[in-house]
């Protein structure tokens, strides 16, 4: 239950990052940017299933769910607006979580 409150914590921050409705979020998840986020905030917040992951992804494998995972943390370290970004989400769903 308490992750599931996460995993929509997590998913209304998106959304108020970006200024779109829970509608607007399945087009925003065909960027790969934005599911690479989506995933190391899923996992920052322990909330990464790997159905779920797959699910979101559209992948069939738990291998390409974690090469995904992989390529994302590769991102993260990288570029500094991708880190920026994800920190500033992260931010957004703290302070959600404390309301």
């Amino acid at each position: 239950m308490i992750s599931k409150m996460k995993y929509i914590n997590i998913l209304n921050g998106l959304c108020e990052y970006y200024g779109i409705g829970e509608q607007g979020l399945i087009e925003l998840l065909k960027e790969r940017e934005n599911k690479y986020l989506l995933l190391l905030l899923l996992k920052n917040y322990s909330c990464l299933e790997q159905e779920n992951a797959k699910e979101i992804l559209r992948v069939k494998s738990s291998q390409s769910v974690n090469n995904n995972l992989k390529s994302a943390q590769e991102k993260l370290l990288i570029n500094r607006d991708f880190r920026k970004k994800y920190f500033e989400i992260q931010d957004n769903i703290d302070r959600i979580e404390k309301i």
